[in-house]
């Protein structure tokens, strides 16, 4: 059963389905189309890159020819001069010259002639420049020397020209093998024909031919500015350039430095380990498989146009209970209905789909109801909690606060939200509490301790900040908790006094002792002035306890005790040890008289006698004395006047004695 709440437009969730069912038909058409061409693509390309590379091989091989075929003939040359010549100049410049006439080399630009130490002899051409030349330091003069054989030279820049050229250059041995000259011709590589019949194998019209040194010196370039410049030179890489320098040779596809893919094939020179490439770019190789590709894809494109219509058909009619269902939810929403129209008695999967709905939204509205319930009793607890509970964003301005902001500054909760800190706790308090602010929203969770007044009482707060971490790792705010740590710490100083006072005496006891001393003896040695340490006893105090009882000699240690306190200056400190010892800190005794008399006024106070609940006592009190030294020990300081103090008892007690150490 439905209501009769407005209807609403299905139109973007069938636009939706009818435009999905479009894209998986064209999805799947262009995938099957792309496999194809795909398939299609890498046969083709190993087509073309074997061709490339059978061309090339074809190519490197005819070079490989012609170079042999010119360095056996300058070998030749070299080895065809009379024995008679070979170190007659004159004689030998019209031999080569017949020679080379027979040959017909018009290829060679120059044929020169060095003896064995690299000076030049002779030369069928005149040189521009200074006649003296000497060839030692080049690599073919300096190979044809070492090897005694025939070689190739680097491509380099010729006099005569001025463009590149290699030279070929042979030994002349005399009857020792020793060579006595070497004759060297010349050859233009570019002008002489000699790699313009390899260039017209370039692959099809934008790809060219290039040849390079095994290091990577280009020898012929369509580009001449690249000629005789490392191929690295230009800005970029190239992958198969660098695999060729390093030893391959076949085909393979790579980017150019110019941001186009190529098809490139690579393969060396036999006779002087050059490098023969190839460059096809990849946009005219596969241009006709381009056009197959864009009719696929207009082919592909009616067909899922097609499909799209007739699912947009079916979704008409196959949407209809669903539509239902959706003007049930809409009359929920809006308050028209209740969760129970969704409770439809249909049996297929929209009908177990509405009844999903009802039990969703019925679990939903318990969850709610407890919800609020929790959040009415969280509230209850947080108002009621003699501690100050919030939330701060970055700006250090409160989010939310409990009712304790109420009662502890009069600010309400409803007040607090979006007020900044230091308008609650003050600008001063603010300025000391936001450095650990900034350490919570780091990341790290924060405790700390700040003096504020609350309520005009000064009281101490202590405060723990806890970050509030996001899933990405941010930290998006901070939660604050506040207790009031006042009476904490007045119990926490009383304990820390009573563990340092004597109970009985009110003085200081050993722990207070041990302190007060560590830090008067540093300070006599920053200012040079020794302090004295007195060491001191009730004489025959167990008869006193025997004879009275412990109630009176408690009395008797106390009455001591204040006399001591009275009997000293303001600076120094008397202390109970135990029992009935006690101990008293001079602190800038100028002399060792000076200590004596202070030594002599206690024994003389003490010898009054003292009146107790048990009636008047006789008591006497001996006394040990002792001055510190710059290198002397808190413990070696006490042991010296311990010893003084026994050295006064041997003395007959009721006096002081000095230790003499």
């Amino acid at each position: 059963m439905t209501t009769s709440a407005p209807r609403l437009a299905s139109g973007n969730l069938k636009l939706r389905l009818a435009s999905v069912a479009a894209v998986l038909v064209f999805a799947a058409t262009l995938l099957v189309t792309l496999s194809t061409l795909a398939v299609a693509e890498r046969g083709m390309k190993a087509v073309i890159g074997d061709q490339q590379y059978t061309l090339l091989s074809g190519a490197a091989s005819f070079m490989d020819d012609r170079l042999v075929e010119r360095l056996a003939q300058v070998n030749a040359l070299a080895t065809g001069i009379p024995p008679g010549m070979r170190t007659d100049w004159q004689a030998m410049r019209p031999f080569l010259t017949g020679q080379v006439r027979l040959w017909g080399a018009d290829e060679y630009l120059n044929i020169v002639v060095f003896d064995g130490k690299g000076d030049l002899r002779l030369s069928l051409r005149e040189l521009p420049g200074p006649a003296a030349l000497n060839a030692r330091g080049t690599d073919y003069f300096e190979r044809t020397l070492e090897t005694r054989k025939a070689a190739i030279s680097r491509p380099i820049r010729s006099r005569l020209t001025g463009n590149h050229i290699v030279i070929f250059s042979a030994p002349v041995l005399d009857q020792t093998k020793k060579v006595v000259a070497v004759v060297t011709a010349s050859v233009d590589l570019r002008r002489s024909g000699f790699l313009r019949q390899i260039s017209n194998l370039k692959p099809g019209k934008t790809g060219y031919l290039f040849l390079m040194t095994a290091e990577g010196v280009i020898i012929d370039h369509p580009d001449e500015t690249r000629l005789f410049q490392h191929v690295g030179a230009t800005p970029g890489v190239n992958v198969g350039t660098e695999r060729a320098l390093a030893g391959f040779e076949g085909w393979l596809e790579a980017r150019s430095k110019d941001g186009s893919d190529s098809i490139y094939a690579y393969k060396r020179l036999r006779a002087t380990n050059w490098i023969l490439a190839a460059r096809f770019p990849t946009a005219e190789a596969f241009a006709p498989l381009d056009a197959m590709r864009r009719n696929a894809f207009f082919s592909a494109g009616g067909l899922a146009l097609a499909a799209g219509l007739l699912a947009w058909v079916l979704v008409f009619q196959l949407l209809a209970p669903l539509q239902s269902l959706r003007d049930n939810v809409a009359a929920i929403r809006a308050d028209d209905a209740g969760i129970e129209v969704l409770r439809d008695g249909r049996r297929d999967e929209i009908g177990e789909l509405g009844r999903a709905f009802h039990a969703l939204m019925a679990e939903r509205e318990q969850s709610e109801r407890e919800r609020a319930a929790s959040e009415k009793r969280l509230q209850l607890i947080t108002d009621n909690l003699p501690v100050l509970i919030s939330y701060i964003d970055r700006e250090h301005c409160f989010c939310f606060g409990n009712a304790t902001y109420d009662k502890w500054f009069g600010v309400t909760a409803a007040a607090l939200a979006g007020m900044p800190i230091a308008k609650v706790l003050g600008e001063e308090t603010a300025a000391d509490i936001y450095p650990y602010l900034e350490q919570a929203f780091g990341g790290h969770s924060v405790t700390h301790e700040v003096r504020i007044p609350v309520r005009g009482d000064p009281r101490i707060l202590q405060a723990t900040y806890i970050p509030d971490h996001q899933p990405d790792g941010s930290v998006a705010g901070v939660y604050s908790l506040v207790h009031d740590m006042t009476h904490v710490k007045e119990v926490e100083e009383q304990l820390q006094q009573l563990a340092r006072v004597d109970t009985l005496t009110g003085i200081a006891n050993r722990r207070m002792f041990g302190e007060t001393l560590h830090h008067a003896l540093d300070r006599a040695r920053r200012s040079s002035k020794p302090l004295g340490l007195a060491y001191l006893d009730i004489d025959h105090f167990k008869r006193i306890n025997d004879s009275h009882g412990h109630g009176v000699g408690d009395e008797v240690l106390k009455e001591f005790a204040r006399r001591l306190t009275v009997g000293v200056r303001a600076t120094d400190t008397p202390a109970r040890l135990s029992g009935d010892e006690f101990v008293v800190i001079f602190e800038e005794i100028g002399t060792r008289a000076e200590a004596e008399r202070l030594a002599g006024k206690i024994v003389e106070a003490m010898r009054v006698p003292f009146r107790t609940s048990a009636g008047l006592v006789q008591a006497s009190t001996s006394v040990g004395l002792a001055l510190s030294q710059p290198r002397l020990e808190q413990e070696q300081l006490l042991a010296a006047a311990d010893s003084a103090l026994y050295a006064a008892k041997g003395q007959g007690r009721d006096g002081f004695a000095f230790f003499e150490g």
